[in-house]
């Protein structure tokens, strides 16, 4: 997925002042853990530019998007709050991901406050139909495994603890690999993982058996996008 550096501090989803029923709580939307469909899933980011989700949306072969929320604690996608409008409009079933960066040495304290701030900026977001995602791919730090693994479960229990019990991990397999201790025990969190190859299924990372979602491109074409979007096959 993507990550930049750019201010977008009021780029998120703005509620509806005149409508206090627009301000929800994502907690209280009814989530699907494992959709049972052929349909793919897109993800996309500012690096997609403008979408035209009704072009999107009449393509049979694509019925969910995952959209990128957040990033640190301070960046908000700018194209978050017309993704997701438009893509909820459109009839897809939509989703929300924050991108870790893991760069304060209070690891503890750093996941609460990226969680803290995710969950902010898509609670005024339209309620997503899908999983939460973590997306960690990042180690600027070069964090110790041990203190990775604290901050992964640092985060999660964040959301747990506001009420939001269904999330997923994204990653791909040589940075999880190389950052997580072996025992590190999350294979019974669910792993949307990320590996560009020609094989039927991807390799998968020490202490998980299957995956959720495989993003099996970042070259995808879609009518709608005029660039190229990452696309997902479920597992």
């Amino acid at each position: 997925m993507r990550s930049y550096r750019a201010p977008s501090a009021t780029d998120g989803c703005a509620p509806d002042i005149t409508n206090p029923a627009a301000v929800t709580n994502p907690a209280t939307a009814t989530t699907s853990a494992a959709p049972a469909s052929p349909a793919k899933a897109i993800d996309v980011s500012w690096h997609n530019k403008q979408v035209d989700w009704k072009t999107v949306a009449a393509n049979k072969n694509i019925g969910f998007a995952f959209m990128k929320a957040t990033e640190g604690a301070t960046l908000v996608d700018k194209t978050l709050a017309y993704n997701s409008t438009e893509a909820k409009k459109a009839g897809l079933k939509t989703g929300y991901y924050h991108f870790a960066t893991l760069n304060q040495p209070g690891v503890a304290a750093d996941a609460k406050t990226e969680a803290d701030f995710f969950l902010q900026t898509i609670g005024a977001c339209p309620p997503p139909d899908l999983p939460l995602i973590l997306d960690i791919e990042s180690n600027k730090l070069k964090l110790p495994p041990a203190d990775v693994l604290a901050w992964i479960h640092s985060f999660f229990a964040r959301l747990a603890e506001k009420g939001h019990t269904d999330y997923a991990l994204y990653s791909y397999t040589p940075f999880l690999n190389q950052n997580l201790p072996p025992n590190h025990g999350l294979g019974n969190i669910r792993l949307w993982i990320a590996a560009y190859v020609n094989k039927p299924t991807p390799v998968l990372p020490v202490g998980w058996s299957k995956y959720w979602l495989w993003q099996y491109t970042s070259t995808g074409k879609v009518p709608g996008i005029i660039t190229d979007v990452d696309m997902n096959v479920w597992g």
